[in-house]
């Protein structure tokens, strides 16, 4: 979007009622749809219906034609035009866009459901989330469809502008005097270019300067004026070709109060030239149509002033540029009160030289130098343009077929046949890979606007490529690659707290269909997700991807987040077969919900080499990171930490371990099992025969377990120590034996 239009409009007069009337009718069904497709997901009710009103609504504001406005920040305006009276819906309408740079929303008519879901889901995105994935702009461009057009503010271009336009001006003369067809400048110079051209007096100054650098050569003038055209109506062309109209009217008015008699001429016999020839159009062509009374009669006098006089190359311009004999007396007219208000209507002859004026000017023909036939062709040809406009002979059922055609459905239905056909055609390897690579970004692009039915039947033919044994498998491969690690993965994932039951079956199964690559994406995802729900989600997605994604969790072991390296840890402990190795980091790792984690791989592991793992690491951390080690084992409640207490009882020290240890007996005398009540026996057994202070906890302690226990081995146990064991252990034992017979 040009700078200019960021400036607040002049609005001298508020919008007519009826214009008002859809402005608000539009704004309250946007708000609705808006808030409907950021709380639900899109089989929900309230999706349809207020979906449904909205296409409704900007049905009703096309029914005329296009329906265009500009965005500000608190308002909205259609035709430079605000409303009588401030709406809550227009303000909220324009805070729905303007954060996202939308500063102009036209409506073309034939909205579709699918469409403004699509354009809403975009801007319930986060405004730097859009403006890093390329802006509003380029999403829509590459994703919506031609019934709703956005102009997106570029504020780089702005604030070019507010640092003055000499710099541009002098850019561009030079690109406008260099020899060649084509104007040499950048997107962004071309943007601005079109900017100034909006402003009357810079784009005068910049055809001064065009004459100022020709040097007085008429022509070179010329082939500059027609170069900077040309630029621009290429440039439009492709970007915003509605914005050509008004361009050629300016341009026009600046042609006629800024070239000299000889320029013009000049510039006239280039009119249907090559040199002239943007496209298919005749920006010569298009500038004369377009040059209106005044502006014609500016050029004359402007001319007339200049030489004090007229001249024949007046003439030839002015006859050229008006063929009819009596409007070119009505133009004089208007040029001559324009001479007569400057210095050279303050002189005595002044009448005698208007009269000579007049006399050349109207007298003027080309007739011996234009053959009658194509002197007729050339008066007829307007005519005969407007009356192809005017012909509707067709039947209406066949214009809506014609107009379906070009609907945003069917130009998404046709961009997707396109890509799926050459697909499935395409044999050379080289050109497939490139073909992949674009269905990559295209299915990016149908992420981000929640076609997620489009992108999945995308990724069902990339993975059919992948599992084959063709030459296409290998740039399959790293095509699934860079879709685990793109915007569909990530959009899916981020769907989940909306989604219903089976909307989440398929965003499953999505990720499972691309592989081990995306438990990346879904870690990533995870480390940042607030919502429980998605969380849940997300782990159960991660959980499904079994033995397979053991290879893929490894390689988040070292990631810089610590909440991925959680994430791997408790992938490591759900996948099983984690080596212990692996685990050491973890458990040595600066983040105690790293630690946390890692301690339950080590139990869900269930090797002794995992568990000789975690002992040794707990006897060479620091106190800092032994805490957090020491606290989750103390606080494990799962009966398959059995083992894991088993192994660590005999080896750890219990004065330096006091707590861990005592923890350690408890949770055994919870767990039960025979090898349970081996492990609690041999605690009292290994007692020493005047044992210290530290011993006198941890003996009651087992003695207890192996009564809570219960089982007849367990109670052998504890008359077995009654009778034999070390002293202090004799006496827990007997203890414990009185409470049973006493119960």
């Amino acid at each position: 979007m040009t700078p200019n239009s960021v400036a607040e409009a002049d609005t001298k007069d508020p919008l007519s009622p009826d214009l008002a009337a859809k402005l608000v009718d539009f704004a309250r069904a946007c708000k609705a749809a808006a808030r409907a497709v950021a709380l639900y997901p899109a089989a929900h009710p309230a999706i349809g219906t207020t979906l449904g009103r909205l296409v409704e609504a900007a049905n009703r504001a096309t029914l005329n034609g296009p329906f265009a406005m500009q965005i500000r920040p608190t308002g909205v305006l259609v035709g430079g035009a605000e409303m009588a009276r401030p709406d809550p819906a227009i303000r909220e309408l324009a805070e729905l866009l303007h954060p996202h740079l939308v500063g102009g929303l036209k409506l073309n008519g034939g909205t579709d459901v699918a469409t403004w879901r699509a354009l809403l889901l975009l801007l319930a995105r986060s405004a730097d989330e859009t403006r890093a994935d390329g802006g509003i702009g380029t999403l829509w461009s590459r994703s919506g469809g031609p019934s709703i057009e956005l102009k997106e503010i570029d504020y780089a271009e702005v604030l070019r502008e507010r640092a003055g336009a000499a710099a541009l001006i002098e850019n561009v003369v030079a690109a406008c005097m260099k020899s060649g067809a084509r104007l040499e400048l950048d997107d962004n110079a071309m943007r601005s270019l079109v900017a100034l051209a909006t402003d009357p007096v810079k784009l005068q100054a910049l055809v001064a300067k065009l004459e100022e650098a020709a040097g007085g050569d008429p022509k070179s003038h010329a082939a500059a004026m027609i170069r900077l055209v040309r630029g621009i109506a290429e440039f439009l062309s492709q970007a915003t070709p509605e914005e050509l109209e008004p361009v050629f009217r300016r341009m026009a008015t600046a042609a006629a109060s800024g070239l000299s008699a000889d320029a013009m001429l000049a510039l006239l016999q280039q009119r249907g030239t090559a040199d002239a020839m943007a496209g298919s159009i005749d920006v010569v062509g298009a500038m004369v149509d377009r040059m209106d009374d005044k502006a014609v009669a500016g050029f004359v006098a402007g001319a007339v002033i200049a030489e004090k006089g007229p001249t024949d190359r007046l003439a030839q311009a002015f006859e050229a540029l008006v063929p009819d004999v009596d409007r070119r007396r009505t133009l004089l007219s208007m040029a001559e009160q324009q001479v007569a208000a400057s210095p050279l209507g303050q002189e005595g002859n002044f009448d005698n030289l208007w009269s000579n004026v007049e006399n050349m000017l109207t007298s003027y023909s080309d007739a011996p130098f234009v053959p009658a036939d194509y002197a007729r062709e050339l008066s007829q040809s307007r005519g005969r343009a407007t009356d192809v406009e005017q012909t509707a002979d067709d039947p209406p059922e066949r214009l809506a077929g014609w107009i379906a055609t070009v609907s945003d459905a069917a130009i998404r239905g046709l961009d997707a046949q396109l890509l799926e056909d050459l697909l499935t055609i395409e044999q050379d390897p080289a050109r497939w890979r490139d073909i992949a690579e674009t269905v990559v970004a295209h299915i990016d692009d149908m992420a981000r606007v929640g076609q997620f039915e489009t992108a999945w039947q995308f990724v069902e033919q990339l993975s059919r490529e992948a599992a084959g044994v063709s030459q296409r498998r290998e740039p399959a491969l790293q095509a699934m690659g860079k879709l685990a690690r793109g915007n569909l993965v990530r959009q899916a994932l981020r769907d989940l707290r909306t989604a219903d039951d089976p909307a989440f079956a398929r965003t499953m199964r999505l990720c499972h269909t691309i592989g081990p690559p995306a438990i990346a994406t879904l870690a990533d995802v995870l480390s940042s997700e607030q919502d429980p729900k998605t969380r849940r989600r997300i782990r159960e997605i991660l959980v499904g991807y079994g033995a397979r994604g053991r290879e893929a969790a490894q390689q988040l072991l070292k990631a810089p987040n610590w909440e991925v390296r959680r994430t791997a840890a408790y992938l490591l402990s759900e996948f099983g077969g984690a080596e212990a190795a692996s685990l050491e980091p973890l458990l040595k790792d600066s983040e105690p919900r790293v630690q946390r984690e890692a301690v339950r791989a080590v139990m869900l592991n269930g090797s002794e080499a995992a568990f000789d793992t975690l002992v040794r690491t707990l006897r060479s951390v620091s106190a800092a990171q032994r805490e957090p080690l020491v606290s989750e084992l103390t606080a494990l409640r799962d009966e398959r930490a059995g083992p894991l207490f088993r192994y660590v009882l005999p080896r750890i020290d219990r004065t330096g371990f006091k707590a861990l240890y005592l923890a350690a007996i408890k949770r055994l005398g919870a767990i039960g099992g025979n090898d349970s009540v081996d492990a609690l026996a041999q605690v009292l057994l290994d007692g020493a025969w005047w044992p210290p202070f530290q011993d006198r906890r941890h003996q009651p302690a087992a003695a207890e377990a192996l009564r809570r226990i219960g089982t007849p081995n367990a109670l052998d146990a504890l008359r077995r120590v009654a009778s034999i064991g070390p002293r202090t252990a004799r006496k827990a034992a007997r203890a414990e034996l009185a409470r049973l017979e006493r119960t």
